[in-house]
């Protein structure tokens, strides 16, 4: 079973966690103890600090690790701090992103059409993933103005919040969750048996989480190897080879 993560990141934060990588080379460290063969990767600094930074930093940072593939942070255009859609989006290209993450607490911005509609709507017609550090009633107002975005929703858990999850879910298919923190007995197999195995991506959120407890609920997961593969890693790749830079 290949294993591909979609949440997780490297760099020291201002609260760092009590088992982090400070560089690539450690998370590749850590990523062979747990099994995990790639990540989709972004920097500390890119989530605590400043993207308009870390994003240029970080892609250069990982050039020389084939197994990690970045991702950038999304920030305003309006404060001067991201470049218009365009260039943006042939920097993506230059520098092989091919998915974004927003951190609408951290950041201090509003998730929604008004601060980023032109790039969002760019973003759904060239199939960008965006993963978003968001609670399920802010996501569900936001994907009313994007329906048709490819979005993943993360770090949602470590108790169920199926009630404001699947409405969502049925409603947008084009909407992702990670496993990161979906990890409560039997949720992995009743979303399959609604939904299919195709909208669940395997996440560590590490180190936010220690990486072995998401990877643990999909090994147990009481689903067929199909399923299991899908789910480790199938899903992700699919996702990321649709993206049209």
């Amino acid at each position: 079973m290949k294993l591909f993560d979609c949440n997780c990141s490297y760099g020291i934060s201002p609260r760092p966690a009590f088992r982090y990588a400070r560089d690539p080379a450690e998370l590749i460290a850590e990523m062979d103890f747990c099994g995990i063969d790639r990540a989709l990767v972004y920097h500390a600094g890119m989530r605590c600090s400043s993207p308009a930074f870390w994003n240029q930093q970080f892609a250069t940072e990982v050039e020389s690790f084939p197994r990690l593939e970045p991702t950038w942070a999304l920030l305003p255009t309006q404060t001067g701090e991201q470049l218009p859609p365009d260039e943006f989006l042939a920097a993506m290209k230059a520098n092989g992103v091919r998915a974004l993450w927003a951190f609408p607490s951290e950041h201090h911005y509003r998730l929604d059409g008004r601060t980023f509609g032109e790039l969002l709507e760019v973003m759904t017609e060239r199939r960008i993933p965006l993963f978003a550090k968001l609670n399920l009633i802010g996501l569900g107002d936001f994907m009313k103005e994007f329906p048709d975005l490819t979005a993943v929703a993360v770090n949602q858990g470590p108790h169920s919040l199926e009630r404001y999850l699947r409405p969502l879910v049925d409603t947008y298919p084009n909407l992702y969750v990670d496993t990161s923190y979906y990890i409560v007995e039997g949720l992995i197999e009743e979303f399959c048996a609604r939904y299919g195995p195709k909208r669940l991506l395997f996440g560590s959120a590490f180190p936010d989480n220690c990486s072995g407890a998401a990877l643990l609920r999909l090994i147990q997961a009481d689903t067929d190897d199909a399923t299991k593969e899908a789910l480790a890693g199938g899903n992700l790749e699919r996702l990321l080879s649709e993206v049209r830079l």
